[in-house]
């Protein structure tokens, strides 16, 4: 798998789970502006292979990694299903970002390459 599908697919699974949980949690709103967020961004990764895009999917996973140990009413599998989910699309983010800068390649080019 390249990294450019690996970004593509955590991203997306990271939408819908928050899109899931807007449904479950005490504060659905913020589970909606982050499921907006993330598949917003993926989408916008997908139809563009935009840097910028990539930049901001690795800042949300980031968040997300950091903010799994704090949840509260959260089984502990499920934290570690979120910080798995997140260090996943955190070295795709990474990945596709060096691909790009190393290669020297046009945006398009470079993750085709991979």
């Amino acid at each position: 798998m390249n990294a450019r599908i690996g970004l593509i697919v955590t991203g997306l699974a990271f939408g819908l789970w928050e899109a899931f949980d807007i449904f479950r949690i005490d504060v659905p709103v913020v589970a909606a502006v982050f499921a907006a967020l993330f598949l917003g961004c993926t989408a916008w990764f997908w139809r563009r292979d935009s840097m910028r895009a990539a930049v901001a999917l690795l800042v949300l996973f980031a968040f997300e990694v950091a903010v799994a140990p704090t949840l509260k009413h959260t089984a502990s599998t499920t934290k570690m299903a979120i910080v798995g989910l997140g260090l996943a699309g955190i070295a795709a983010a990474i990945a596709v970002l060096v691909a790009v800068r190393r290669l020297g390649l046009p945006e398009r080019r470079g993750l085709e390459i991979l």
